[in-house]
């Protein structure tokens, strides 16, 4: 991940949700922000992804929109996973020949699959798990719960689980941001590649200046046409 020490989070302003027949509401979506995938990432480009998450994340909760936890997860032995899974299917074949404790990587009840602790929900923050690439419609039923019409997505991996949650967003014609300094993968390379030419198809991608500015300008478009389309008393 090309990650920087700017703070993706410093200007979204403390901006509660407004009370409209339609307005626009924010959510931020965290996709696999798990100790085994985040380990993945290189140690300096992860440490800097993870100040960018925390910053973001706290300035999320500081501004009242709705945060969503992603994550992938498997059941013990990888249970429900098919063999011949593109992906997870090495994981369920060598955990038939190893076991579990050999082999558990994301597995239910270990270290790893758990969210990690720099970045974790507070009560009331829906966490929502699968076991399959996109994100399943438990996710898009929290988001659509709320109202959200805007979500900000962010975590990792740039080119599996963030592709594959935007487009299933997109799908639902939610209006997507992805800060780059916010998402991250094991392969900067593939990473970069997919940022510059496969999620700007379906999201505004931005660097974290662009990205502050630009929601804070949102934001603010969004309170001026709440207030002059509510209605006026007599």
């Amino acid at each position: 991940a090309a990650c920087t020490r700017a703070n993706a989070g410093a200007d979204l302003h403390g901006v509660a949700p407004m009370e409209d027949s339609a307005p626009e509401r924010y959510a931020l979506v965290l996709c696999d922000t798990q100790v085994d995938l985040l380990n993945a990432i290189p140690e300096g480009n992860r440490t800097a992804l993870i100040t960018q998450l925390r910053e973001l994340l706290q300035a999320a909760r500081r501004a009242d929109w709705l945060v969503v936890f992603s994550g992938t997860r498997f059941q013990p032995g990888y249970d429900g996973v098919h063999t011949r899974h593109r992906l997870f299917g090495g994981l369920k074949r060598l955990n038939q020949k190893q076991g579990d404790d050999k082999v558990h990587w994301l597995m239910e009840g270990r270290d790893g699959a758990e969210i990690h602790p720099d970045l974790s929900p507070v009560e009331g923050e829906p966490v929502v798990w699968r076991q399959q690439l996109r994100p399943n419609e438990e996710l898009i039923a929290a988001l659509k719960a709320k109202n959200t019409t805007k979500v900000v997505l962010a975590g990792v991996k740039t080119a599996q689980g963030i592709l594959a949650t935007c487009e299933a967003l997109a799908d639902e014609s939610f209006l997507v941001y992805i800060v780059r300094e916010c998402v991250g993968d094991s392969d900067e390379a593939r990473g970069a590649v997919v940022l510059d030419h496969v999620l700007n198809q379906y999201a505004d991608v931005l660097a974290v200046d662009a990205f502050r500015e630009q929601i804070s300008q949102e934001i603010m478009m969004d309170m001026y046409i709440a207030y002059k389309t509510a209605p006026r008393a007599g």
